[in-house]
């Protein structure tokens, strides 16, 4: 009995075969991530808005209407139970490039909340920076005596808001 084994052309076939394959799979995969990123940055959003929606309901019904303006000033990822797992932490005037990609980190320089975008996603800025996603508190209130200044016995709260900063796309 004559035991033969592969001949290098069948080996090298195999392995362009192989590499093919995996070609397409990374094809197929590498949306899916994005997509994926992007419905987990809008859920992190989402729940942040709850957050400060709550922290201005408890300060409302508490009697501490008059602080309402410093949640402006505040860094809406101290208000969750539990931070997301790929929240940093809060930095002053951290180097953007250095920090990982797919991750929320705090500025307290700029007092902005920060998303660094992932590489796999189809996010485009449309007038701010190419990676990141740059979110401020703002205060909404109605100014009823017009004097650019909350005061919490004469003007009308109206919310808070999760605001970006620069306009973007991130589309499915």
């Amino acid at each position: 009995m004559n035991a033969r084994g592969f001949s290098l052309f069948e080996l090298v076939v195999v392995v362009i075969i192989v590499g093919v394959m995996a070609g397409f799979a990374l094809d197929r995969l590498l949306p899916l991530i994005g997509r994926a990123e992007r419905a987990a940055f809008f859920q992190v959003q989402s729940q942040l808005k709850s957050a400060l929606l709550l922290e201005a309901a408890e300060r409302l019904t508490s009697g501490e209407s008059a602080t309402l303006p410093e949640l402006a000033g505040v860094n809406p990822m101290a208000l969750l139970l539990d931070a997301p797992g790929n929240y940093l932490g809060s930095f002053d005037g951290p180097e953007h490039a250095h920090v990982p990609r797919a991750s929320w980190y705090y500025d307290e320089r700029t007092g902005r909340l920060m998303y660094r975008v992932g590489k796999y996603t189809r996010f485009m800025p449309l007038d701010g920076p190419e990676d990141r996603v740059e979110l401020v508190v703002e205060f909404v209130y109605e100014d009823v005596d017009g004097d650019a200044a909350y005061a919490a016995s004469v003007d009308e709260f109206e919310g808070l808001r999760l605001a970006s900063v620069h306009a973007y796309d991130w589309p499915d």
